[in-house]
């Protein structure tokens, strides 16, 4: 199956709007406010902004506007606070909701708590004082992501030159040249320009399958086929394996990254990003394996019967349908073994508004995974929080459920900027397909498979 990876972008757009005011002098609060301020910078605020928001926000990031600095925070004080509070940033969307309650916390979870966010919306509402950096929290230093250690660097030969407006995206072939299957323990994006990188999908890849392609595809929006392997956004870590997990590489594989880039409008740019792996330094216990489930096309495939079906299930979103649901279930297969599951995503395209994926097993149900706001533009793994020996698992019997939920009208942001991209002025008839403009509805599993 392939996994049409160019929707697994989109577009992010993060005006750097400015408070009115300008940084004042910090003995009386930074912000023209009274100095006994009950919540401050450098005391309240900074910690915060240090764990959930600086990764991305920093001078000459993507993220449109920096939060590194008690200067940059200020300005942009009422702008970040706004964006919390309505749940766009930190970007990090599969929720507990009604309908699912996953099983257990998720690795890396940058969301803000509700006194968190209430703590930045006081700070933007008194003006952002500063306080006294005697006051000061001690937090971590923000470093950029790296592996521990990089065993192999591909570099591109030819970089991508990026200017305009809209967004682009680029396909990427890198070889690692292994001669006999090889044990992968970290990858990175190396990434070469951050003020243009917005996200990036890596897939292992057949090297003929590449080459059929035309090997560096330059542009692509169809896909980079294989098996999507690591995800990157500006913030993201490495994708850092514990010792007893591998990713499986042959002689006959290469890595595809598809580069989404933002371009700075008033700029041309250029970007040359590399790709790092770590090799295992021994034969790890499982290997990680992503089963890609879902975009079923008819019955025989898994497919429910819906409301605008006729007669016989089919995937079919009509124009200016709003809250049109495709469901389908499949039988899992693990080779009668039980399988950890690592990590979970979901994935559709602009009309796509909210995922749910569920375990049905013994009679009881298991939600896995709800994204309730689906944003085309921040696509993640979703790594569950626990030993091995306590993740949640799958096993042969179980049922998979997908069930996706689409907006095919203008009222659906991301697809109205889809079809303005495409000179298109109302909504179409949707049906499943490989370009952004067609829709899926896929879950993918991190499964972990014993090797011993």
């Amino acid at each position: 199956m392939k996994l049409e990876s160019a929707a697994l972008v989109g577009v992010l757009a993060m005006l750097a709007v400015g408070c009115s005011s300008t940084p004042g002098d910090e003995s009386d609060g930074g912000g023209g406010t009274a100095p006994a301020a009950s919540v401050t910078y450098y005391r309240d605020v900074a910690p915060i902004l240090n764990r959930s928001c600086v990764g991305c926000h920093r001078a000459g990031e993507i993220g449109g506007f920096g939060l590194d600095t008690f200067e940059a925070a200020h300005a942009s004080a009422s702008l970040a606070a706004a964006y919390v509070e309505g749940g766009l940033m930190p970007p990090f969307f599969a929720v507990e909701t009604d309908e699912c309650d996953p099983p257990g916390t998720w690795a890396d979870d940058p969301r803000l708590s509700p006194e968190e966010i209430a703590t930045l919306r006081e700070w933007a509402d008194a003006d952002a004082p500063a306080g006294d950096p005697a006051d000061a929290v001690e937090v971590e230093p923000i470093k950029p992501p790296e592996l521990d250690r990089v065993d192999l660097e591909m570099e591109r030969t030819v970089p991508s030159v990026i200017s305009g407006e809209g967004d682009q995206f680029h396909c990427v072939t890198f070889d690692p040249m292994v001669s006999e299957p090889t044990w992968i323990s970290g990858i990175h994006l190396n990434v070469d320009n951050p003020k243009i990188a917005h996200h990036a999908i890596t897939a292992i890849v057949k090297r003929a399958d590449a080459e059929a392609a035309n090997g560096d595809y330059e542009t692509c929006f169809g896909g980079t086929g294989g098996v999507m392997v690591h995800a990157w956004v500006p913030g993201g870590k490495p994708f850092d394996l514990p010792p007893e997990i591998g990713i499986l590489v042959g002689p006959d594989d290469v890595f595809v990254v598809q580069m989404h880039y933002h371009p700075t409008v008033d700029s041309e740019e250029t970007d040359a990003s590399s790709l790092q792996l770590r090799f295992a330094e021994k034969e790890p216990d499982y290997q990680l394996y992503v089963e890609l489930r879902g975009n079923a096309k008819n019955a025989s495939e898994g497919l429910l019967a819906g409301a605008n079906d006729d007669g016989v299930p089919q995937f079919f979103i009509p124009a200016e349908a709003e809250g049109h649901v495709e469901e389908m279930t499949s039988n899992v297969q693990t080779m009668g073994m039980e399988l950890p599951l690592f990590f979970i995503a979901g994935h559709m395209h602009l009309a796509g508004r909210d995922i749910k994926v569920s375990v049905r097993r013994d009679g009881a149900d298991q939600c896995m995974l709800q994204i309730p706001s689906w944003d085309f533009g921040w696509q993640l793994f979703y790594q569950y929080d626990a030993p091995i020996s306590e993740l949640p698992t799958v096993k042969q019997g179980d049922l998979l459920d997908i069930r996706c939920t689409y907006d095919n009208t203008k009222k659906n942001a991301h697809l109205a900027e889809g079809l303005a991209a495409e000179g298109m002025s109302a909504p179409v008839d949707v049906s499943l397909g490989e370009e952004t403009l067609d829709e899926m509805c896929i879950a993918a599993l991190g499964v972990l498979v014993p090797l011993h």
